[in-house]
């Protein structure tokens, strides 16, 4: 039986980045990997996944329902396989109404969580679910806030219930009990092969220096957006009003975030993004943070 490694984040924090560069590094090609055909295993809350291995329609199923099968899902995902599966995952850790936890530690063989600032984060989600940003703010505070099916449970995703940002920070970080990697989203903008690198280690990989650099190269946020333009990007929500890889930068907020929803964003959040240095004194040059 193989196991999974969850890469885990709150949306928008890189986690298809980090896809991008994990199957660039195994393919170890001559041209960049098909950001329409990242490898590793399944998103974790594509109901076609579940629809295969649970045998029935998620679509006849109540959202609780579904939870209570997930668990299963997965076991028989990693039975099945013969390498480690890398699933992309954005719900938050948590436990079904049955009190089983959602993603099974027997088949975990560990977790990369990526989390990004929450204030670089309300703009990119705000673009995502099409809604404006003082919206985004709230979801990214609300602690039942949940990515849902559809009327009629026709979407292409299961129900995700993310909560907050600092209570998903939380669930995967503390309460799970799952060997755990952390990996901040801006100190991968900054040092991408060192930071790819360590995740390659925790992964088990056979770790190689230039195929890390040649997976960095091939990833290039400018590359991943040469693609969508060229071809689409089958990920991107069609709510979304523009491109999936938007603009990726780091400390955008201070351009598109009124001081209003920053001070909201940090009274929810404040002791997770100290706790995670997004508010030492690299993050304090908005006047609105002076007095922090």
């Amino acid at each position: 039986m193989a196991k999974i490694i969850w890469l885990a984040s709150y949306p928008k924090s890189g986690n298809t980045w980090l896809r991008a560069l994990l199957t660039n590094y195994w393919r170890d090609g001559d041209s960049p990997a098909d950001i329409n055909q990242l490898d590793g295993g399944p998103i974790a809350s594509a109901r076609v996944w579940f629809d295969e291995w649970a045998g029935i329609e998620a679509s006849a199923l109540s959202d609780n329902l579904i939870e209570r099968l997930r668990p299963e899902v997965y076991r028989c995902l990693a039975r099945e396989a013969i390498d480690t599966l890398f699933m992309k995952v954005h719900d938050a850790w948590r436990r079904t109404d049955r009190d089983e936890p959602l993603f099974p530690a027997e088949v975990t063989a560990g977790v990369v969580y990526i989390i990004r600032n929450p204030l670089d984060l309300a703009m990119s989600c705000a673009h995502h679910w099409g809604c404006d940003i003082a919206q985004a703010v709230e979801k990214l505070c609300d602690p039942n806030h949940a990515l849902s099916r559809s009327l009629g449970g026709l979407a292409d995703q299961l129900r995700q219930r993310l909560g907050s940002w600092s209570g998903h920070v939380q669930s995967w970080l503390d309460v799970s009990g799952l060997p755990t990697h952390i990996v901040r989203y801006e100190d991968l903008r900054r040092d991408p092969e060192a930071i790819f690198g360590a995740v390659v280690r925790f992964c088990g990989m056979v770790f190689d220096a230039a195929r890390v650099r040649k997976a960095v190269a091939f990833s290039d946020f400018a590359e991943l957006q040469r693609q969508e333009q060229a071809m689409g990007f089958h990920e991107r929500s069609v709510v979304a009003p523009g491109k999936f890889f938007r603009r990726g930068q780091v400390g955008s907020w201070r351009q598109e975030l009124s001081p209003d929803l920053a001070q909201r964003l940090i009274a929810a959040h404040g002791d997770t993004m100290r706790r995670f240095r997004y508010l030492d004194e690299n993050f304090l040059e908005h006047p609105i943070l002076s007095e922090v």
